[in-house]
């Protein structure tokens, strides 16, 4: 079972059994189909929806919400700004983000990832598990993101953590199919 073998955290675990729940025989759900007060309270801070715009053939993301755990990483609210424009491109970081969410949109799938920062001046690397999963109005094209993220790191204030960033290792890439 996905659930128990693949994601590693039980509030990832959550948002994607409510995306899945939702989708109701369905490749993917529609945003109105997410029901925010089915999510558990505890998996809010860890979330984020990106709409997905289309302009001359390129695909860009715009952060719609931002949880807390991400944007005090990002030392800055980034709502209403684009993915590109904000992740730091130190160690690839905003490719490897970009990445996804460009594989996400072809691919029309679930994917979980796990990777792990080397951060300036600290022993211990951070590592960083999220679960993207694809929402659509019309059931064929992704037109938003609906994101979980969790931050694991030791004795660091998190606050700021990107503009540390000097390495990434990618772990786990993992297409979801039920």
């Amino acid at each position: 079972m996905i659930l128990n073998t693949v994601i590693a955290d039980p509030r990832l675990q959550a948002l994607y059994q409510h995306w899945s729940s939702s989708r109701r025989g369905r490749l993917m759900p529609a945003r109105a189909d997410i029901d925010p007060l089915a999510i558990p309270g505890n998996v809010w801070p860890h979330t984020m929806l990106l709409d997905v715009l289309r302009e001359d053939g390129a695909v860009r993301f715009r952060y719609r919400r931002v949880g807390e755990v991400f944007w005090q990483a990002m030392g800055r609210e980034p709502r209403g700004r684009y993915v590109d424009e904000v992740l730091p491109e130190t160690a690839g970081y905003r490719e490897y983000v970009v990445g996804i969410y460009l594989e996400l949109v072809k691919i029309r799938r679930a994917i979980y990832t796990e990777n792990t920062f080397t951060l300036q001046r600290q022993n211990l690397p951070m590592l960083t598990r999220r679960v993207s999963l694809p929402l659509s109005k019309d059931g064929r094209e992704v037109d938003m993101v609906l994101a979980g993220h969790v931050f694991e790191y030791g004795r660091l204030d998190l606050h700021y953590a990107f503009s540390l960033v000097d390495g990434l290792k990618q772990g786990a890439r993992i297409v979801l199919d039920d």
